[in-house]
């Protein structure tokens, strides 16, 4: 949507995890205790019925609930299995792409417990006014918010997180946008939407619009198109999951679509494509059109499931509490030590695996491959951003460089000219800004997710011209990008051969 960034629409497609089940009345009560914690200047909501999700057909097959802890324990940013209901909400600024806050409200099976939570995130405990909070190293608040309710804010900015604490202390009731509390009533296991009415510029929509390969040389239509979108009131997804995830994303608004349903998905399609984060299972979505709303409805692959995930960076509001569980038998320190070192460093080697095995090299010279630039940046920082806590030490190295390299990747295939060369045996690259071509990529926000936008947004008049140079400089760079794939492969099978022989032969099994 066009300065929509393509962030936060694929962040409205995120996780795609949940199962169809019902909702209980308990779970209602919770979901309006957890939503009187949103301030009512929100224009983006998630919900996330993480007991759902893991009691669904295929979260039981694929043994997510494991996976999910694992990934947490190892400092991947999942969602940890514990948790029972998620609510969040985001004020999100379009005209720069920036946000103002992002806050999330959790109730868990476990009771929660502030020191852990700062020990798992590398932070320390602070006071606001009455309340203690712990300050992560990732610019987060976290609180709890009853006994077995945490909330979170991001990012950590002290006198905005004072004044959630005290709307959260004295809310009595749910006030969020119309729009929003309407999808908040959806019962579907996890719904996002988005509050779009008023966000989008008429005349850079109509600007971008006129330049797509879907509507140039039609300008009747695209006039048409751009009339539906002037009116879009929101966005929603629903997701369900029985041996397989279903998404429907409905896009609402305020005047009749007409004919216009099958142009407004290709016109969504593409500008994903164009920002950087193509997404091959919304390209082959239904497309249904019933009076003031367009219905896009796709089955998920396992590597879009997991591709829409690594876009998602939600703080985990829940860890144990310091005095839960049965302690176990005594063992001999240097056993511990090691134990620990093996299942940090497994935990470790797993994900990365996993991470490029989505982002590989098989599809370095696909068409489609141009268009992934988000993608590689969320799996450079799902992998920087993995706890080091006991990791091997080379093992850790190993995934920094990973990370770097993923980076100049993402950058490359945004059009910025790269140079690779080789430095005392080691690859190194070093890439800049090419002429005509910004890359806005970022610090990310509450979803983490990188964006790109082009820099002659508002200058319509030459889009073209600079696209045709971003896709001239992309096909310069596959060289070098096939040069530092080559690179990735070599290390990877060095790190495997050093860990085989550090923790035995069952390190790069399932076990």
């Amino acid at each position: 949507m066009f300065r929509l960034k393509s962030r936060v629409l694929l962040a409205s497609c995120l996780a795609w995890l949940v199962a169809c089940l019902p909702v209980a009345s308990r779970a209602a009560d919770d979901l309006d205790l957890l939503l009187k914690a949103i301030p009512p200047d929100a224009n983006v909501l998630i919900v996330v019925r993480v007991q759902e999700v893991l009691k669904s057909e295929l979260a039981v097959a694929g043994n997510w609930a494991r996976k999910q802890e694992d990934a947490y324990l190892a400092g991947a940013d999942a969602i940890p299995p514990w948790l029972v209901t998620i609510v969040r909400g985001t004020n999100l600024h379009l005209e720069d792409s920036s946000i103002g806050w992002s806050v999330a409200a959790a109730t868990s099976q476990r009771r929660p417990d502030l020191q852990r939570i700062a020990e798992h995130y590398r932070g320390s405990i602070e006071k606001i006014g009455k309340a203690q909070v712990v300050r992560t190293s990732g610019d987060d608040y976290f609180t709890l918010l009853g006994p077995q309710t945490v909330g979170s804010m991001s990012p950590a900015h002290r006198q905005e997180t004072a004044r959630w604490l005290r709307h959260t202390a004295t809310a009595t009731e749910v006030k969020l946008p119309a729009y929003l509390a309407t999808a908040a009533t959806n019962s579907a296991p996890l719904v996002i939407a988005i509050d779009t009415q008023d966000m989008l510029d008429p005349a850079a929509l109509r600007g971008w619009l006129q330049g797509t390969k879907t509507l140039t040389g039609k300008a009747g239509q695209a006039e048409s198109v751009a009339h539906v979108y002037d009116n879009l009131l929101g966005i929603t997804l629903a997701v369900n999951i029985a041996k397989q995830a279903t998404a429907t994303l409905t896009l609402n608004f305020a005047v009749p679509v007409g004919a216009n349903a099958t142009p407004i998905k290709q016109t969504l399609v593409e500008y994903l494509a164009e920002t950087g984060a193509a997404f091959d299972d919304l390209e082959h979505a239904e497309v249904k059109a019933s009076e003031k709303q367009v219905t896009l409805t796709t089955p998920l692959s396992d590597v879009g499931l997991r591709r829409i995930v690594s876009l998602v960076v939600t703080p985990n509001p829940a860890t144990l509490s310091s005095g839960e569980g049965t302690p176990p038998a005594p063992v001999p320190q240097g056993e511990v030590d090691a134990r620990k070192t093996k299942q940090a460093s497994k935990r470790y080697y797993d994900t990365i695996e996993q991470t490029l095995a989505d982002i590989s090299k098989k599809n370095a010279r696909a068409n489609n491959y141009e268009r992934t630039a988000v993608w590689h940046d969320a799996a450079a920082r799902t992998i920087a951003g993995l706890s080091l806590q006991d990791v091997n030490p080379e093992l850790a190295d190993y995934g920094a460089t990973v990370a770097q390299r993923l980076r100049a990747l993402a950058a490359s295939l945004r059009g910025v000219a790269m140079k690779v060369s080789t430095d005392q045996g080691r690859l190194v690259v070093n890439y800049d800004v090419t002429p005509g071509q910004v890359g806005g990529w970022g610090p990310g926000a509450w979803w983490g997710a990188a964006t790109y936008t082009p820099s002659t947004w508002h200058a319509t008049s030459n889009l073209q011209e600079v696209r045709a140079k971003q896709a001239e400089a992309i096909q310069q760079g596959a060289d070098e990008r096939e040069q530092i794939w080559q690179a990735v492969e070599a290390d990877r099978d060095q790190m495997r051969r050093k860990m085989l022989a550090a923790f035995g032969e069952d390190f790069t099994t399932g076990k």
